[in-house]
């Protein structure tokens, strides 16, 4: 009778499924992490959208007389001082429109397809515009940020 060795290793076929198999595993991890990143720079543009708003209602509080030229020409440097994190980064990518006719808004330049996306799921519940234009009521479905739009903002006054 014939004794049976036994094995000391893996054959190269057992070795190229295991590779395979750990292949697709990292590539799915990286599209889901490419989604959830994409997901976390629209919740910072959100967050920043809100924190600005708030530093601008401060800042108007503080500058009641001021027109909308004025505000303007301060720009979104101007809310820094009434921010309680790192003044450059929080402003830096930000813009601060005033118009006469139209208000005042803060508005986020958006880089990324991907993130344009997941901003514009968060359209409505977060009250980002496409434009620093008022709309009535009527026209306002026509005003929200969409995926096409590379700045998100949001009204103050």
């Amino acid at each position: 009778m014939q004794k049976l060795r036994a094995r000391k290793g893996f054959t190269l076929v057992e070795l190229l499924i295991v590779i395979v198999i750990i292949g697709i595993l990292v590539g799915a991890m990286l599209l889901s992490s490419g989604s959830a990143t994409d997901t976390a720079k629209a919740s910072a543009i959100v967050s920043g959208l809100r924190n600005l708003k708030g530093a601008a209602i401060m800042f108007l509080a503080d500058n009641i007389d001021m027109t909308e030229s004025e505000i303007s020409a301060a720009g979104i440097s101007a809310l820094a001082k009434y921010m309680d994190k790192d003044k450059d980064t929080v402003t830096t990518g930000f813009v601060l429109v005033a118009d006469a006719a139209e208000g005042i808004f803060v508005g986020a330049n958006v880089d990324g397809a991907g993130v344009r996306d997941k901003l514009a799921g968060q359209a409505k519940s977060a009250g980002l515009m496409n434009s620093h234009q008022e709309r009535t009521d009527n026209e306002i479905a026509d005003n929200l940020y969409t995926s096409a739009d590379s700045v998100a903002y949001v009204r103050v006054r």
